[in-house]
């Protein structure tokens, strides 16, 4: 992940956009440096978050892509929060990104920034619309940060996403930082169909191995921050503040077990 600072029309934004640009090529770099092999630009920092971000803050999205995108070496895509997955495909196809993660896809939830129901229709018209249907769907199953409106079992939420049209299925926990259960992953190797699995909160370099047998990907962004990552400490839905960096020895660390333990 690389989370943006807030960014122009959001109630945080700095005012500066060389800072904002300035942190997320920092963050590029060490993510590149250490070893990764996929990147996703998010605006983690923004809020109050909306289904469709405002102009101005798309605006600035873009920008920051049009410079960033050419200095990525790796596959990238985007998590338009809080579920802006026509940006993120407009984004992809005119820029060459390869997925958009959508945090409601099956599964309509509250969150502190209110009530989004779950369209996955909606999501594939949209792709097609933009013609960007080789742009994967990564779709979050009873995402983190949120209350589903309606409680159902784990792997109908799989199930659905899978036949619904979602490429990947993303696990996680309920907070930043709180991994799933090796058993939720496992459920969800097992009713995923042909969609990927992968996890989006929560893993290290000590844990990772547990969960890798049940993994195609995983999304790692906190546990690669600057200093002691206390999980107690809570900032609304971060534990972080968007100044703080990445860790180039904590993702080559990390990405040293992961090669060690790929799936066949």
């Amino acid at each position: 992940m690389i989370h943006f600072s807030p960014l122009e029309g959001t109630e945080d934004y700095e005012g500066d956009k060389a800072v904002v640009l300035g942190r997320a090529q920092q963050d590029l770099r060490a993510l590149q440096k250490g070893g990764v092999d996929a990147i996703l630009f998010e605006n983690n920092f923004d809020k109050p978050k909306h289904e469709k971000m405002r102009p101005e803050t798309r605006a600035h999205f873009m920008e920051l892509l049009e410079v960033l995108v050419p200095e990525t070496h790796v596959s990238w895509g985007i998590t338009p929060l809080w579920n802006d997955f026509a940006f993120g495909f407009e984004a992809c196809k005119k820029l060459g990104g390869v997925m958009v993660r959508v945090p409601v896809f099956v599964d309509s939830v509250e969150t502190v920034y209110g009530k989004f129901y779950a369209n996955p229709a909606a999501v594939l018209a949209a792709r097609a619309a933009l013609g960007a249907e080789g742009v994967a769907i990564l779709a979050d199953v009873q995402v983190k940060h949120a209350t589903m409106l309606t409680p159902r079992p784990f792997v109908e939420s799989v199930r659905e996403a899978s036949a619904s049209g979602a490429d990947g299925v993303i696990v996680t926990g309920q907070w930043t930082g709180d991994p799933p259960s090796v058993e939720q992953c496992a459920e969800a190797v097992r009713e995923a169909g042909d969609a990927a699995v992968l996890t989006g909160s929560g893993m290290t370099a000590e844990n990772f191995t547990r969960f890798a047998p049940y993994l195609d990907a995983t999304i790692v962004g906190t546990a690669f921050k600057e200093g002691d990552v206390d999980l107690s400490k809570r900032l609304g839905p971060n534990i972080v503040v968007a100044a703080r960096r990445y860790d180039a020895q904590k993702i080559a660390d990390f990405m040293a077990v992961a090669r060690s333990v790929r799936r066949s």
